[in-house]
């Protein structure tokens, strides 16, 4: 067996040696889980190194199950798209760990957070690695219940409970759709391999479904359409696009490495990992494609709009990283499977940058708890010169990529002909939403103003010193360099990578025939310049600004502060009618017909007991006997008082709903 096998396992053995001696080793834990990430982290390395020289590896596991044709084989599979995959997953979880031992210090469940974050990490590697729809599917929902796990760690507190609760919610009904994605491809497919099912996918492509044969009625549609959409909606979920981004910005509840880890290296990156997976089957749905990008499109223009309103840094983080996720749902809805891995690859390693600085940033400001030590003006330059820094390569760097070169190619081949134009326009904006608000939120964090909500007083102006001459000119050299590296190794990387994804029909040609002008290479770059020097304007002189005097600019930004009321929608039409119907189900279903079923049994045999008491008398049983009536009589009155109050009987009741639906769902389709 392979030694690869060490790089989900050692991860899954430190989370196992930790929850079981956690009490023993106490604040110790980290001393266990950091060795075993950063080996996973050099065993990944390692590994492609491997691929590199010499292709593609399989690594068999065992036989979970074999039934007729049924056959489950947990296997493991390391190709080129998930040898990019590991080195951040691990790199980033690693990074993660160091970061905790130090910021976790006193926390009273230390050993657990440890355990916690050493199995998320075990969870998303296995999923990178998995060859199996089966393990896929175990692993995705690992990851979630993982979440909830960390989202709620600092239980006392309310809003982090309903935080966890509502991502675990807003996830277990997208992953409805995955599970159904999974079922429907097995039928199909015959296999739940996915090499096998890729191979033999365009052979599979005419093939069709009737949603409505049930009913008698005709209502085909292609089979790989529906595989492909049912699988997007579980993405949909664990990505945070719209309309299952609600939980994502909650999740803010987390302890900041939570935060970094959850947006940098696992989670949100499995929705575009599992689109460019199953790249080679997207390709032969342009119908599909389309959803997937039209829903890509309006998260990332959507969550960058929300974020310009954002005062809170973690929450501003958030919807930039719903923003971003959304640009590369959208990127794979195109087509461009290489440069949304890409755009992961450099949204990863830098989100996390961001949210462990900020995390640092956060301290070194006292922002919040106000009785900690100012620290030194040094200390407090160095630290805003590495976020301002970060903040700039996020806004200006990947749009080189992500809007030139063969990328821009990959544009002209979606079968709409306004899909180009239309995109272009809509990630441009992006990239100057971008700029823009964290332009404003690296300003806020840095120049906060000493009012608060009780002082009385407005906050102070502090003109913004990011445009002096020698950040001017460091920020240029370092950006050009960056963007030279990453040019010159543009080339590599898409043909690394070009044999792990699929290749939308005419691509090639398009890509041989398509010469990208200059100009177009500087449309990004001007975009993310425009949206910084916007927010300096607004930021050094508001009150002159159109901004200030605008009604219609004003009421936007009600609009866009209150995050569309997507949130208040949910609560109205989704969460109060699903409260209520569980209600009836309690009043009307437990208590008229449970309820009495179960008191009308415990009378009869009250009843009954009263009776052998009275018919059979023998000596020595009356005692025993009254003791079975009082027991009846009682049970009988305890049933009558019960009262399922609790958030879990409601939780059980949409589980049994879910569940209902999918049944019925498997019914309708096959």
């Amino acid at each position: 067996m392979s030694v690869f096998i060490l790089i989900p396992l050692l991860p899954l053995m430190a989370a196992c040696a930790i929850a079981l001696g956690g009490r023993r080793l106490g604040e110790a834990s980290h001393r266990v889980a950091i060795p075993a990430v950063v080996l996973s982290f050099l065993l990944s390395v390692a590994a492609f190194v491997v691929i590199v020289s010499s292709g593609p590896q399989h690594i068999q596991l065992y036989r979970l199950l074999q039934s007729g044709s049924l056959v489950v084989d947990l296997n493991l599979y390391i190709d080129q798209l998930t040898v990019l995959l590991l080195p951040l997953v691990t790199g980033v979880s690693a990074v993660v760990h160091v970061y905790s031992s130090r910021y976790m210090i006193g926390d009273p469940r230390y050993s657990r957070f440890f355990a916690v974050i050493a199995f998320f990490t075990f969870a998303m590697v296995t999923l990178v690695m998995s060859n199996n729809l089966l393990l896929t599917y175990m692993c995705w929902e690992l990851m979630g219940i993982c979440s909830y796990l960390l989202i709620s760690h600092w239980s006392e507190r309310k809003a982090a409970c309903q935080a966890a609760t509502k991502a675990f919610l807003v996830n277990a009904v997208a992953d409805v759709g995955l599970g159904m994605g999974i079922i429907l491809t097995f039928f199909t497919f015959g296999t739940l391999d996915i090499q096998q099912i890729l191979a033999s996918a365009e052979s599979m492509s005419g093939q069709s479904t009737n949603l409505l044969n049930c009913v008698g009625l005709d209502l085909p549609v292609h089979t790989t359409t529906l595989i492909v959409l049912l699988l997007f909606i579980g993405a949909m979920g664990k990505s945070a696009q719209v309309p299952f981004h609600v939980w994502l910005p909650f999740a803010m509840e987390a302890p900041t490495p939570v935060s970094a880890l959850i947006h940098a290296a696992t989670m949100v990156n499995a929705g575009p990992f599992l689109l460019v997976r199953f790249s080679p089957l997207l390709v032969l749905s342009p119908s599909a494609m389309a959803v997937i990008a039209i829903i890509g499109a309006t998260t990332a223009l959507f969550a960058a709009v929300v974020a310009l309103t954002q005062t809170d840094i973690k929450k501003l983080l958030a919807y930039s990283t719903i923003s971003q996720i959304g640009f590369m749902i959208m990127a794979c809805g195109v087509g461009a499977f290489v440069a949304a891995i890409f755009h992961l690859l450099a949204h990863g390693f830098l989100k996390g940058f961001l949210f462990l600085s900020t995390g640092n940033a956060l301290r070194s400001v006292a922002s919040h708890s106000g009785h900690e030590p100012a620290p030194s003006h040094g200390s407090h330059a160095r630290r805003k010169w590495s976020v301002t820094m970060g903040a700039l390569v996020f806004a200006c760097v990947p749009p080189f990529i992500l809007f030139s070169g063969p990328y821009e190619a990959m544009w002209t081949v979606h079968p709409f002909p306004a899909a180009k134009f239309t995109f272009w326009a809509i990630g441009l904006m992006t990239v100057f939403f971008t700029a823009m608000y964290l332009f404003r939120g690296i300003n806020s964090l840095f120049h906060p103003g000493p009012a608060g909500p009780d002082s009385g007083t407005a906050p102070s102006l502090i003109q913004p010193e990011l445009f002096s001459i020698p950040h001017v000119i460091a920020v240029a050299v370092g950006g050009l360099g960056l963007v030279g590296i990453l040019v010159v190794l543009w080339s590599g990387f898409a043909d690394f990578l070009a044999p792990a994804v699929g290749r939308p029909l005419g691509a090639l040609s398009a890509i041989q025939q398509t010469s990208v002008s200059s100009a177009w290479l500087l449309l990004p770059f001007l975009a993310a310049v425009s949206g910084w020097g916007l927010a300096y304007i607004l930021q050094v002189n508001p009150k002159s600004s159109f901004v200030s005097r605008s009604a219609l600019a004003k009421s936007l930004y009600v609009l866009f502060l209150n995050k569309f009321y997507v949130d208040e929608i949910y609560d109205v039409y989704v969460v109060r009618p699903t409260l209520r119907f569980s209600e009836w189900l309690w009043r009307d279903i437990d208590v008229l017909a449970i309820d009495r079923a179960v008191m009308g049994t415990a009378t009869v045999s009250a009843n009954l007991a009263q009776w052998l008491w009275r018919v059979i008398d023998i000596r020595g049983t009356q005692g025993p006997i009254d003791r079975i009536g009082r027991i009846a009589a009682n049970a009988s009155h305890s049933f009558e008082d019960m009262e399922p109050r609790t958030l879990q009987h409601h939780l059980a009741v949409v589980i049994c709903g879910l569940g209902l639906a999918i049944g019925l769902l498997y019914w309708l389709v096959l």
